[in-house]
């Protein structure tokens, strides 16, 4: 139980971490009005002409336009590695211009970006480390037939954010690849301490009548099939802690019961009842730090088996966003808390038996 507890926290605190990186309330990520997700959008050229209207975004230093990164989204299968080949991921391709980085500015590339003249992409760190092929020289079939090969130049990074799960090529080439004519999305940043909210309004309103929402309210909504997944991991939890204090007291009623003599002969030399209740519970709480640490090296045993690299599928964005379970000191004084609490709670009721049982009565049981 505290080995499924511990994983728990460790995915939880992934998915969370991996979360606040693209929780960035200044930009906007704009959608075809009615579209749920980018891989169900279809923005046109005339309506990514109307966001020129859009006020308090960022400016392009030089032209002096608003900064916009038109992107488009598609899917790519390639193999996972922590199971070699066994089973296939659906990767994100995003297609993007040179205003992708001054928009996404937790985006870093590390090395060399892709040429506009050549068919290459770069890959996210974590896409690099979970999925085949997304080596530096590695080719990858790409466009509408898998038919052309683009070359992998370099990574970037994200924060280890959701689109550090992601390959990015140059947009003009793969639109031309996918023989698409919409764009999949717009991102654009907001001026520093703008409220979103009026902006939002106004691409929503009669005059670009598009989707809008902030970052962290889209990824949000992108994960809700792992909100389903922790609730349900959550409840089981629960229910194996119930369990656990079960046990835990039935095997102290049993030790109480096989220790009498000894309760007797304490209470005989002058222990007072809750001394002896104190004695129990420090048993019941160092048998279960015992465990918990087992628990703890059984859960870090199995990510070293498994590996600690994860990823899980997004239900609307048909893609797959991949992250990595660390077990911090935070998560395992987490774990080691729980089994402490059940140690007590466990302990409780057969402590305060064996503390009530009178001196002559533990002689008889004796």
């Amino acid at each position: 139980m505290v080995g499924v507890f511990t994983w728990m926290l460790g995915f939880r605190s992934a998915i969370n971490r991996s979360l606040a990186v693209a929780g960035d309330r200044e930009k906007i990520i704009v959608l075809k009005s009615g579209s749920t997700a980018e891989s169900n959008s279809a923005i046109s050229m005339e309506e990514f002409n109307k966001l020129s209207q859009v006020t308090g975004a960022v400016r392009d230093t030089k032209s002096g336009q608003i900064l916009l990164s038109p992107e488009m989204i598609v899917q790519v299968s390639l193999p996972r590695l922590r199971d070699e080949g066994l089973t296939y991921a659906n990767v994100a391709v995003r297609g993007v211009t040179e205003n992708a980085l001054k928009v996404h500015t937790n985006v870093h590339a590390l090395g060399r970006t892709v040429s506009i003249a050549e068919r290459e992409v770069i890959v996210g760190l974590a896409a690099s480390k979970q999925f085949g092929g997304l080596r530096i020289g590695d080719s990858i079939s790409l466009g509408y037939g898998s038919d052309r090969g683009y070359l992998v130049v370099g990574y970037f990074s994200a924060g280890g954010g959701p689109l550090e799960s992601e390959i990015w090529g140059y947009l003009p080439s793969l639109m031309n690849a996918y023989n698409r004519q919409n764009y999949s999305s717009v991102a654009l940043r907001l001026e520093p301490g703008r409220d979103p909210t009026p902006v939002i309004e106004q691409i929503k309103g009669p005059a670009i009548q598009l989707e809008a929402k902030t970052e962290d309210v889209y990824w949000d909504e992108q994960t809700t099939l792992m909100a389903v997944y922790l609730g349900v991991t959550g409840a089981l939890v629960g229910v194996m802690s119930l369990a656990a204090v079960f046990a835990i007291a039935n095997t102290m009623y049993s030790v109480v019961a096989g220790r009498t003599r000894e309760i007797a002969m304490l209470r005989t030399i002058g222990f007072s009842g809750p001394q002896i209740l104190q004695g129990l519970l420090a048993e019941s709480v160092m048998l279960s730090l015992v465990g918990g640490l087992l628990g703890c090296l059984g859960c870090a045993a199995w990510l070293t088996l498994t590996t600690n690299k994860k990823d899980m599928f997004g239900a609307t964005t048909f893609t797959t966003m991949a992250f990595e379970i660390t077990l911090t000191p935070w998560i395992i004084g987490w774990s080691l808390g729980l089994v402490t609490l059940l140690g007590v709670f466990g302990a409780m009721m057969p402590g305060i038996r064996a503390a009530r049982i009178g001196v002559l009565k533990a002689l008889r049981e004796a």
